[in-house]
């Protein structure tokens, strides 16, 4: 897609306009979500933090002249790990720009369905701190005892992207579930919102961007579960909207089609 260009969307909640696996394969047997073998650990702490961390620093800050705000929130995570929900507008951009949210801890992000069929590449996607999504049940378990075990044990983050789907630059936030936040409410887990804005560079026509943090939020214990999620994802959503005012330049125009035209 070319700058400037038009984009027409249906669906909030489904429409995707960067992935290109369409056929979801389910993820190996034999594959661990979270492995922490020895060799594995050390493979993905030299992958991460020699390799990545730098690059994903230098990506952002040059490309897109990245910054973050409000980090004055995180004090009082010092001591504990947390959820990041941020939306979702760029490919690399959503990954590498959360490692510059809290540079004392490792990030890792939940992905969806279609990352399983990276077969041949999951283990390097893994050592990059991919948490693949799964339908199966068991295999859900494990996804919730690594995130339990990263953000309680290791005391670092874990980033769930709600709105699921990339839109390219876009500028506002989209609708989205309350299921995602059920990992805090179970889990009883911070949840901070990473808002990522666009505006103009002095010179070029690709935007820089700013993320702006807000929260944390903390699950409310006095409702039940599906109900303490709903709020959640209420106060989450909210500071969401508040926070994409800073965005104040479209690379991209979008605009909403009519399926029965």
């Amino acid at each position: 897609m070319k700058y400037n260009e038009t984009i027409t969307y249906y669906d909030e909640l489904n429409d995707d306009f960067a992935n290109k696996i369409k056929h979801v394969k389910p993820l190996p047997k034999r594959y661990k979500i979270y492995s922490k073998n020895p060799f594995f650990l050390l493979f993905n702490f030299i992958m991460y933090w020699i390799i990545v961390r730098p690059i994903a620093f230098f990506y952002m800050k040059f490309r897109f002249h990245y910054k973050i705000r409000n980090k004055k929130i995180l004090k009082n995570l010092k001591h504990q790990g947390y959820l990041i929900f941020a939306n979702h507008t760029l490919i690399m951009g959503d990954a590498f720009s959360l490692n510059l949210v809290d540079l004392r801890r490792r990030n890792y992000i939940v992905t969806g369905e279609e990352t399983n069929s990276l077969k041949k590449i999951l283990p390097l996607l893994r050592s990059l701190g991919l948490l693949p999504v799964t339908k199966d049940l068991k295999r859900n378990k494990e996804l919730i005892a690594a995130i339990k075990y990263i953000t309680k044990k290791k005391k670092n983050t874990v980033t769930i992207f709600p709105e699921a789907h990339i839109w390219p630059y876009y500028t506002d936030i989209r609708n989205f579930r309350f299921e995602s936040f059920k990992y805090a409410v179970l889990l009883d887990i911070p949840v901070v919102t990473l808002t990522n804005c666009y505006s103009k560079k002095k010179h070029g026509k690709r935007p820089k961007i700013t993320g702006y943090l807000a929260g944390p939020f903390y699950p409310d214990k006095t409702l039940n579960k599906k109900d303490a999620a709903i709020k959640l994802r209420n106060d989450a959503y909210s500071s969401m909207k508040e926070n994409k005012k800073y965005s104040s330049y479209s690379y991209y125009n979008y605009v909403r089609g009519n399926k029965d035209e």
